[in-house]
């Protein structure tokens, strides 16, 4: 074989090495219909030395807290119907580029789901003017002592709990979360 041809059949190898990397990289097998691993924000929560993450199969942990609108919930009083469980954070990019999804989705599921914010380490009138500024429905609680984070240790948001009417977790996603997906997560729960 000339040095041409060698070189030439080398160009060739690694050209498709690269673009199936490439490809890889795109729809590489942590994709979750969507979710993308890498938009995940790290938040500080500490997690009780033992403590396992919830997993799928495993009843949820029941939490109750004050929304930014004053109201008193439960998870436990939302048994029922699937609950969403969505943790994130004002300053995270990713949270603020999937509320508008997040919100559509509820107001989808209008009465058939619940959809409930979480707000690591906020402040109630953080969240309250991020809610307001965004025009956001729907319960939202600012987690600004980090206990249900911690509950849940969630060490990264956005953090998603799809949780059946039994209370019983039936999908965890890490990452950010297309409206499709989202639906067909809660819809699957029904």
């Amino acid at each position: 074989m000339s040095r041409t041809n060698l070189r030439n059949v080398v160009v060739i190898i690694l050209t498709t090495v690269v673009i199936l990397g490439g490809l890889w990289l795109v729809k590489g097998p942590w994709r979750d219909g969507g979710t993308d691993p890498a938009a995940v924000s790290s938040v500080a929560v500490s997690v009780a030395p033992g403590q396992a993450a919830p997993a799928v199969g495993q009843v949820a942990a029941d939490f109750t807290a004050v929304t930014t609108a004053g109201e008193t919930i439960s998870l436990s009083q939302l048994r029922g119907q699937p609950v969403w469980l969505v943790f994130g954070a004002t300053w995270c990019a990713n949270c603020r580029a999937e509320a508008p999804d997040v919100a559509a989705v509820a107001a989808a599921m209008d009465s058939r789901a619940h959809v409930v914010t979480i707000y690591v380490g906020e402040t109630n009138s953080t969240v309250q003017d991020y809610v307001a500024r965004l025009k956001l429905t729907g319960p939202h609680v600012a987690d600004s002592a980090k206990a249900i984070a911690s509950t849940y240790a969630v060490l990264g948001v956005p953090a998603h709990y799809f949780i059946d009417g039994e209370g019983v977790i039936q999908r965890i996603v890490m990452g950010t979360l297309t409206a499709p997906v989202a639906t067909q997560s809660l819809e699957s729960l029904m």
